[in-house]
């Protein structure tokens, strides 16, 4: 039976390939977070039980954190089902949550987007003499002190974040799809990897005969379709 995708009404094909953290907000190191504040939202849980929170996604690995007073507390990703902060909706892949993009909620079939804050790129050239920029960058980041992280206090957060204190922290991103449990970056070699598609012939006849383009959204919606179908 062929699939095919709900076309949410808040999708714009831009959103894509623009920044996905509003203009008018920059995240920094002492507030590395998707939103601007800690946000009413839900957390559902495989076992089927739900809390309403305030909630945030984490940017160093895309974490699930609320508030717990004034703690800052983190999620166990394991134990979760999907998110949903404010208006947006969050699902697991791996151990970070992404947005979801577009969905069949009943089949489990994702569109997904991740966000992580570039923290390398803040010491990209600072290198030690004898060492890769990399390295360097690993040892900075574990005595860089970073909001949610070894500063867990929201008031102080907030305080910090008033001063405009903190290293801008530019975001990646990068498009996923997700199939029941099995998600996957929304590149080639990574879905014939995951969906033990290599040297399909179908597969490649469906490739070629719609043209995909992997950085369209259109076309990865038709891939989505077609990696569900397979399954049914």
């Amino acid at each position: 039976m062929k699939f095919y995708i709900k076309r949410t009404a808040f999708l714009l094909l831009s959103i894509l390939f623009c920044s996905f953290v509003k203009a008018e907000y920059s995240p920094t190191t002492m507030w590395p977070y998707i939103y601007e504040n800690f946000t009413d939202g839900l957390v559902m849980y495989n076992d089927g039980n739900a809390i309403k929170a305030k909630l945030n996604v984490h940017l160093a690995e895309g974490e699930l954190q609320y508030l717990e007073g004034d703690v800052i507390m983190t999620t166990d990703l394991r134990n979760v089902d999907y998110a949903v902060i404010g208006t947006d909706k969050y699902v697991v892949v791996g151990k970070s949550m992404m947005k979801v993009l577009d969905e069949n909620e009943s089949r489990k079939a994702f569109v997904l987007l991740s966000v992580l804050g570039d923290f390398e790129a803040l010491y990209v050239g600072s290198g030690a003499y004898g060492s890769s920029a990399n390295t360097q960058a690993v040892r900075s980041q574990t005595s860089l002190e970073i909001g949610g992280k070894n500063v867990v206090s929201h008031a102080k957060l907030l305080a910090e974040k008033k001063e405009d204190s903190g290293k801008s922290l530019s975001t990646k991103e990068k498009l996923y799809i997700k199939i029941r449990n099995t998600g996957c970056p929304a590149y080639q070699k990574d879905v014939e990897k995951e969906f033990n598609l290599s040297g399909n012939s179908e597969w490649k006849s469906f490739l070629k005969s719609n043209k995909i383009k992997w950085r369209k959204a259109e076309d990865l919606y038709k891939v989505v379709e077609y990696l569900y179908s397979l399954a049914n």
